[in-house]
C-alpha cells in the first residue's frame, strides 16, 4: 500500500504535542525514490513528496521532543505534530515516554532492557498500538496462567510464556509422575541429559528462573485468567473449570502426524469440551484417541509452544482470538501448511449454555 503525503496533507495540530516523543517502529525505513522518499515497511509505505518530511522522519528516534525537532529544523510545530499523527495512524510510529536520565545500568538491568525491547518491538506492530507496545507488554505480568498437565509440551510452553513476559505462569502436574526427572522427560531442548535426576518441582522453578525476563512484582491471582490443558481430557477437571467460570484452552495429543489446538472455552459464552465430544461422536469420530497420552517430538514442542505463546499474546493484548469456539488442526509433517479449522456450536444434549 502506497500513500502520497505532502505538506498540504497536514492537519493543524494544537500545541499539546510540544513535549511528545515520537519513534519510528522497528523495521520502518526511509529510502530515496527518485526525487521523493519512501517511508515504511515492505508491506506498506508513505510516499513523501517534500524533503522536509524526510528530515522530520530522520529525527523521530524517540530521543527528542516535537518542540526540540521543530527548533532544530526551524519549522512549524504543527507540521511536526500532524506528520506524527499520520505516522501513528498508519502504524509506522509510536508515541513513547520521555527518555530517562542517562543512568548507567548494571548488567542485569541491561539484559532485561534488551529482552523487553524485543517483545515490545513486535507488539508495537499490532494494529492500533501507538505506545511502542508498552501497555500490552506490561499487562502480561498481570495475567495469571495455569498450565494443567505436565509433559514435554507443557514444559516448553512454561518456558516460552515466561520468556514472553507472562511471569505469573505456573505448571501443575495432573499425572502420577516419578518425583524426579527421568530419561522419558528428555527432549534435548528444555530438558537435557544433565537434568535427569532433578526433583520435578525444583526443576520447574529452575526453568522459570532461567527463562523469565524479570521476576514478577505482582502476586498471582487466586482464580487464573486462563488454564491451558496439555494432557488428555479428565472430565472432573473440566467440570470444575466450568463451575468456577475459568476460561480454558485444550491442546489435544499428537494423533498420527497432527495435533489439535483448541477450542478456547469461555464458560457460558462458548461451547464446552463436552459439546465438542458429543459433536465428534455424532460425526463418527471415536473418543478413544482423545484419551491416548502421547509426547510430541522435540521440534514439534518448540514450534507449538512458540505458536501458542504468540496466540496468547494476541488474546491478552486484544481480547480476540480465532481459537474461541474453534479448533486448529496442524499437520506437524507439513508445518507450513494452513491449519484445518473446525468451528463448534453448543450441543443440545449438553446444556452448558
Amino acid at each position: 500500500m502506497l500513500i502520497a503525503y505532502s505538506r498540504h496533507s497536514s492537519q493543524v495540530a494544537s500545541d499539546d504535542g510540544l513535549d511528545t516523543y515520537i519513534r519510528l517502529k522497528s523495521g520502518v525505513c526511509l529510502t530515496p525514490s527518485g526525487k521523493n522518499f519512501l517511508l515504511g515497511l515492505p508491506t506498506r509505505a508513505l510516499l513523501l513528496t517534500e524533503s522536509a518530511h524526510a528530515h522530520i522522519a530522520r529525527n523521530f528516534n524517540g530521543l527528542q521532543s516535537a518542540k526540540a525537532i521543530a527548533h532544530g529544523l526551524r519549522c512549524d510545530i504543527d507540521l511536526i505534530n500532524s506528520f506524527a499523527e499520520l505516522l501513528k495512524r498508519e502504524g509506522l510510529a509510536d508515541e513513547v515516554p520521555r527518555p530517562s536520565s542517562e543512568r548507567v545500568m548494571d548488567l542485569s538491568e541491561e539484559v532485561i532492557a534488551l529482552r523487553s525491547a524485543c517483545e515490545r518491538e513486535l507488539v508495537a506492530h499490532r494494529d492500533g498500538v501507538e505506545d511502542g507496545g508498552e501497555r500490552e507488554f506490561l499487562a502480561r505480568e498481570g495475567a495469571t496462567i495455569l498450565i494443567s498437565g505436565e509433559n514435554r509440551l507443557a514444559r516448553h510452553l512454561l518456558v516460552a510464556l515466561h520468556a514472553s513476559g507472562f511471569t505469573n505462569t505456573r505448571l501443575i502436574s495432573r499425572a502420577r509422575l516419578t518425583p524426579r526427572i527421568t530419561g522419558a522427560d528428555l527432549c534435548g531442548i528444555v530438558v537435557r541429559a544433565s537434568d535427569i535426576g532433578k526433583l520435578r518441582k525444583e526443576f520447574s522453578q529452575e526453568l522459570i528462573r532461567n527463562s523469565q525476563i524479570s521476576r514478577s512484582q505482582l502476586l498471582a491471582k487466586a482464580a487464573p485468567d486462563l488454564i491451558i490443558s496439555t494432557v488428555p481430557i479428565e472430565w472432573d477437571y473440566v467440570q470444575r473449570w466450568m463451575s468456577e467460570g475459568s476460561q480454558h484452552l485444550h491442546i489435544n495429543q499428537v494423533i498420527g502426524g497432527e495435533i489439535e489446538i483448541g477450542p478456547l472455552v469461555v464458560p457460558g459464552a462458548t461451547p464446552c469440551l463436552r459439546c465438542i465430544a458429543l459433536t465428534k461422536r455424532e460425526n463418527g469420530a471415536g473418543e478413544l484417541h482423545s484419551f491416548i497420552r502421547s509426547e510430541a517430538s522435540s521440534a514439534a514442542c518448540a514450534y507449538l509452544s512458540g505458536l501458542i505463546s504468540l496466540a496468547l499474546g494476541q488474546y491478552f493484548g486484544t481480547g480476540a482470538t480465532p481459537l474461541r469456539a474453534s479448533s486448529h488442526w496442524y499437520n506437524l509433517l507439513d508445518p507450513l501448511r494452513t491449519p484445518e479449522i473446525r468451528h463448534w456450536n453448543f450441543h443440545p444434549e449438553c446444556g452448558c449454555n
